[in-house]
């Protein structure tokens, strides 16, 4: 199960990357000022950067058969709290939002899953 785990967070690695396209940034950015624009787009590349370092490492760990319970239940923290995060700031309204949502929360799963004590 930390294969799947690693297998999506590098998925969602790439969805980060498409940003720029699927939002239209910088350009839709631009009214919240240079400040906010610089710092959405930076804090997009670390999470595009966080995704794949933890990516790789659950994949990387699960081929060697030693991954620490730690890795995978801080990722199921990581997805439970991301899925929260989008009661409280997005409008559930649209179904792209209600999609979204569901995939947060199957991920969150996928890596409790990973967890082996």
């Amino acid at each position: 199960m930390a294969l799947a785990a690693g297998l999506i967070d590098l998925g969602f690695a790439l969805f980060h990357v498409a940003f720029r396209r699927l939002f239209g940034w910088p350009e839709r950015l631009a009214p919240s000022g240079s400040l906010n624009t610089a710092i959405t787009q930076t804090l997009n590349a670390m999470l595009i950067f966080v995704f794949l370092a933890y990516g790789a490492a659950l994949i990387w760990l699960s081929g060697q058969g030693s991954v620490h319970p730690v890795l995978p239940l801080v990722g199921a923290a990581f997805w439970g709290l991301r899925l929260a995060l989008q009661f409280i700031w997005f409008d559930l309204k649209p179904w792209p939002s209600k999609l979204i949502a569901a995939v947060f929360a199957v991920t969150a799963v996928v890596h409790l899953l990973a967890v082996r004590v």
